[in-house]
């Protein structure tokens, strides 16, 4: 049986984004049954790529933009003035889920290889 090229890349992209909002919405649920599953442990590391792809992502475009578009030099917007403290926060984020993560991570991986 022949599989189609097309229907296996959507089908990856479908498992990633799946397990990547897994880590977003349940991330103790999700890490257990990745860990357990001890096929699918190197998806521990994907929200390492996700928080440098939000980082990047938020940086290069997000800021330039808004600047851009709202003029942030010539105007008194209190956007401008607060989208430094916003990035910041955003980056925080990204980085305490990823701690939380990689504690969750930690702890299944002990757990079960006791067994």
């Amino acid at each position: 049986m022949k599989v189609d090229k097309s229907k296996a890349i959507i089908s990856i992209f479908y498992s990633l984004g799946q397990i990547t909002l897994g880590f977003l919405l349940h991330p103790y649920q999700t890490m257990q049954t990745v860990v357990h599953d001890r096929v699918y442990s190197w998806m521990a590391l994907l929200p390492v790529a996700t928080l440098f792809g939000i980082i990047i992502f938020w940086k290069n475009l997000i800021v330039p933009f808004v600047r851009n578009f709202f003029s942030c030099s010539q105007s008194g917007l209190f956007l401008c003035d607060w989208l430094p403290f916003i990035s910041k926060v955003v980056i925080l984020y990204a980085w305490l889920w990823q701690g939380l993560l990689l504690y969750l991570f930690v702890r299944f991986f002990f757990l079960y290889s006791k067994k």
